[in-house]
């Protein structure tokens, strides 16, 4: 099969490989599309589901709290809905993690090494750089590339 025309098919790859099936390419990216659309919209989805779950749970909690019923067990189909308290920890951001030492610093009566660590941890701090497709939307974003300039040489 002989490589398809970059101008025909809309792809330019950078170094094509000897056999470049543009029908397994294309059916790859469609089948990427519709999975990119597909989690895209359950994640809206699940957003909104628990945006409106949230709301019914505070004007149930409210409920049960003005009528001195907060341990009320509430049958529902398949199991029963008890008020229970969860514990949430916090977040370990490297500016909580700075306060937090600080505050190890000063109970100690230590001089404070704050500055230092947070120094050498963000020097520390890694990092990984993958390949991933990113979906561009908007209006120039079926603009195909400029072709490149002529080989002077070839």
């Amino acid at each position: 099969m002989a490589t398809p025309n970059p101008l025909r098919t809309g792809i330019v790859p950078n170094n094509p490989p000897a056999q470049f099936d543009s029908k397994e390419l294309g059916f790859w990216v469609r089948n990427w599309v519709h999975y990119d659309n597909l989690a895209t919209s359950l994640y809206r989805q699940t957003v909104n589901s628990r945006k409106v779950r949230d709301e019914f749970e505070e004007k149930i909690l409210d409920t049960l709290r003005s009528t001195k019923m907060e341990n009320a067990i509430i049958q529902i189909a398949g199991g029963r809905l008890v008020v229970a308290e969860e514990r949430h920890n916090q977040n370990l951001t490297l500016g909580r993690i700075e306060e937090i030492l600080h505050s190890y610093f000063t109970s100690r009566n230590m001089p404070d090494d704050t500055a230092n660590i947070m120094k050498f941890m963000k020097k520390q701090r890694g990092f990984e750089v993958v390949k991933k497709l990113k979906k561009q939307t908007g209006p120039n974003a079926s603009a195909l590339p400029p072709l490149p300039p002529p080989n002077p040489l070839g």
